[in-house]
This record gives C-alpha cells, sequence and structure tokens, in this order.
C-alpha cells in the first residue's frame, strides 16, 4: 500500500467475493472484534455461505455491502434489522482487513 492512492468503493456483495471475504475474517485480530459466534479459521466455504444468506435476505431486513478497493474485497458494512420487541431498531457492523484501516476508515464515514 506505502504511497499509493487508493480508492476504497461500497457496493453489493458477489458470490465470487468468498475467498477476499474468507481471507479479511480469517485474521484474529479482525475476527476478535466481530460478533460471537463465527468459526475460527474461517473458511472460503463459510463466506459463501455467508454471502448466500446475505443476498437471499429480504431487501428490507439487512443492507449489506462489500468495501473494496480496486476488484479486491477488503471489508464489508451492514445494518441488520433486528426482531420481536427490537424490530424498530437495527445493528450496524463494519470490517475492514488490517492494512487498509488508515484510508478506508475515512471513506465509511464520508459514506454515512
Amino acid at each position: 500500500m506505502g504511497g499509493k492512492q487508493m480508492e476504497c468503493r461500497i457496493r453489493k456483495r458477489r458470490m465470487k467475493d468468498a475467498a477476499d471475504l474468507a481471507a479479511v475474517i480469517n485474521n484474529k485480530d479482525i475476527q476478535d472484534n466481530l460478533r460471537d459466534g463465527l468459526p475460527y479459521p474461517y473458511t472460503e466455504k463459510d463466506a459463501g455461505e455467508f454471502i448466500s444468506a446475505m443476498l437471499a435476505a429480504g431487501e428490507n431486513q439487512i443492507y449489506a455491502f462489500a468495501i473494496t478497493v480496486g476488484d479486491k474485497v477488503i471489508g464489508s458494512i451492514g445494518v441488520y434489522r433486528q426482531d420481536n420487541n427490537h424490530a424498530r431498531t437495527a445493528e450496524m457492523g463494519y470490517y475492514i482487513a488490517k492494512g487498509y484501516w488508515p484510508v478506508c476508515l475515512l471513506a465509511l464515514v464520508l459514506f454515512f
């Protein structure tokens, strides 16, 4: 990454993102800051199942996007509506591959 300028983008997920997504989440420093219940090591199969679930979810339930540099997925951001007595609330989460933190965190701030 050095002195190169990077352009972070946010786009819809694709099934072909599974390998990149698995590489990001399989980093213990990233995974230790995510919600409980994720397998470790996190495999490409795990990532594929997650992406499938996100793509199949109702459009008004989950708003989940890939964070990319070029065509490489370096993270994720999403808003997830809650159920039952929390139906008027949502949980927001994001993660970014460690080497991209300084540059892409600003992109997320500007997105919202």
